[in-house]
């Protein structure tokens, strides 16, 4: 089996290929992604020499974070030195969370806040993952307001 690796400053994570180009071609053809279409070109070139392929473009990390979180691959925490499969790793929220259409600032507003005096926030959000253990594995930025 071939493997996609994609190293974070705490792990390595370890993804079929197969699953990684299909992620790949979808978000290449259906939604013109150039930096996806570049990380296919680059793994699909044959290599008899070796069976892992090394990932270091950023962009990567969203496909990681797309895949980890359908369960897919497994990854090694070299915090605690263990290997995890996806589904046993626990889901960390980032900001104001995963996406912008589910914010909960916790604060009810009244029509006053309707035409008061209002400054324009930036909000972000985003998502990534930790070991079993709570050693942060992959965290990124999904979202921007």
């Amino acid at each position: 089996m071939n493997t996609v690796i994609f190293k974070t400053e705490n792990s390595v994570f370890q993804l079929d290929l197969k699953k990684v180009k299909e992620r790949l071609e979808i978000l290449a053809t259906e939604y013109a992604v150039d930096e996806a279409e570049t990380i296919l070109r680059r793994i699909s070139i044959p290599s008899d020499e070796s069976k892992l392929i090394q990932v270091k473009q950023d962009y990567f990390g969203y496909v990681v974070l797309e895949l980890i979180g359908a369960g897919k691959g497994s990854v090694i925490c070299e915090i605690c030195g263990k290997m995890y499969e996806a589904q046993n790793l626990k889901l960390l929220t980032l900001g104001a969370g995963d996406s912008p259409f589910s914010i909960n600032t916790g604060k009810k507003r009244g029509i006053k806040s309707l035409f008061g005096k209002r400054k324009n926030p930036s909000i972000f959000g985003g998502h990534g993952f930790l070991c079993p253990e709570g050693h942060k594995l992959i965290v990124m930025e999904t979202w921007r307001t």
